[in-house]
């Protein structure tokens, strides 16, 4: 196991333990624990390219690791009423949606064609995507710790940008994964940024 797997596995750990924190009402804790989670990411890639540790696994825990941790987060702060439920729905649909259509679309490309699953790289509009969910997590778990009710009208301003951009990155997902299945010569095979 290299390092960067381990930093990665170390997220993944962290995430039930973000969740009996914040449910239980351990704010403060539960975003210094979700602070240590983003932070982690941040290392984990930079220990995998600095040392070269590189690995299919990482390629494949690193994104699921990031993916559990928001849909943890936002399940939690929508069940304390931090974040309107229906955004928590939307991102939480999304996701499902995308890892359900990527595992067929691997699986079809394999046997039609015999080819090897592509690596998708996130497009700008799914990193905004991403950008914005952990933005309104973040203020939306310092809000929840009670201190600062003044965060409340940044986490609502963030709400619709939030939602806007995880609904148009899963319907540019879709579309590529759509164009995907068309004859190799006759497509792209690199996400449009």
């Amino acid at each position: 196991m290299t390092l960067a797997n381990a930093i990665t596995l170390f997220r993944i750990v962290l995430i039930p333990v973000f969740g009996v924190l914040f449910l239980h009402g351990h704010h403060a804790l539960a975003l210094i624990v979700f602070a240590l989670a983003g932070l982690s990411d941040l290392l984990d890639g930079l220990v995998a390219r600095a040392l070269h540790q590189q690995t299919r696994l990482g390629q494949i825990l690193d994104p699921a690791a990031d993916k559990l941790l928001l849909v943890v987060c936002f399940l939690a702060t929508a069940a304390r009423g931090v974040i309107p439920r229906w955004l928590a729905a939307l991102v939480i649909a999304r996701d499902v949606v995308l890892v359900a259509g990527a595992g067929l679309l691997a699986l079809r490309l394999r046997r039609v064609a015999g080819e090897a699953p592509h690596h998708w790289k996130p497009t700008r509009l799914g990193k905004w995507s991403t950008a914005t969910q952990v933005a309104t997590i973040g203020l939306g778990l310092a809000q929840g710790m009670g201190g600062w009710p003044a965060l409340g009208p940044w986490v609502a301003a963030l709400v619709v940008p939030c939602a806007a951009a995880t609904a148009l990155a899963g319907i540019q997902y879709v579309a590529f994964g759509i164009a995907s299945l068309r004859p190799p010569a006759a497509r792209r095979d690199t996400v449009p940024a």
